[in-house]
């Protein structure tokens, strides 16, 4: 296992994913409150601070035990703004694969970073964990993100029945993957 490499921090141009620190927990908190940022995210509204504090010091527990590695988004001008999280979770060694999450704060929507910080998250799990397969589990009925895991080369392999507990509602969940020998093919073709 001693074959990859842990990135604590990536960018392209003024757009960095950096390794979440205990400072964030505000940040964290009070992003995940805005209205309808949770509607399709596996963590729900956070009821306090101390609870986002906590939920940080796990974030860091798991990186320390390689089995989880949370980033933070954040845009680097002449000061540095951060717009989200972005985490490759449920690290399995074993099989080389891990699952990615990522939410951004609603005022950057549709500017582009989601699909940056895809990219470079791909190139951590890829070139430096070396991971064989990616993949991402969410709602059918966000449409939003099928489409920017789609942009980013990932491809649908199939619904989970139910898969998905929002308030007390199941829902159907497509899983989208990415795989490291397909970003190969397509440099070829």
């Amino acid at each position: 296992m001693n074959d990859f490499e842990i990135i604590n921090e990536s960018n392209e141009g003024n757009l960095f994913l950096r390794k979440i620190s205990k400072t964030d927990s505000r940040f964290v908190f009070n992003s995940l409150n805005q209205e309808g940022m949770v509607n399709y995210l596996s963590l729900g509204p956070l009821k306090t601070l101390e609870y986002s504090k906590r939920l940080i010091r796990s974030y860091l527990k798991l990186w320390d035990d390689f089995i989880q590695f949370n980033y933070i988004i954040e845009i680097r001008n002449a000061n540095q703004i951060r717009i989200g999280s972005i985490s490759l979770w449920n690290v399995n060694w074993r099989h080389r694969r891990a699952e990615i999450g990522i939410w951004i704060i609603p005022s950057y929507w549709n500017k582009g970073f989601g699909k940056i910080s895809i990219e470079l998250i791909k190139n951590i799990g890829f070139n430096h964990l070396k991971l064989n397969r990616l993949e991402a589990h969410m709602a059918v009925e966000n449409k939003r993100s099928i489409s920017l895991f789609k942009q980013c080369g990932f491809e649908v392999e199939g619904t989970l029945k139910k898969y998905l507990n929002f308030e007390g509602h199941y829902y159907d969940a497509l899983i989208l993957s990415c795989l490291r020998a397909n970003l190969y093919l397509k440099k070829i073709e």
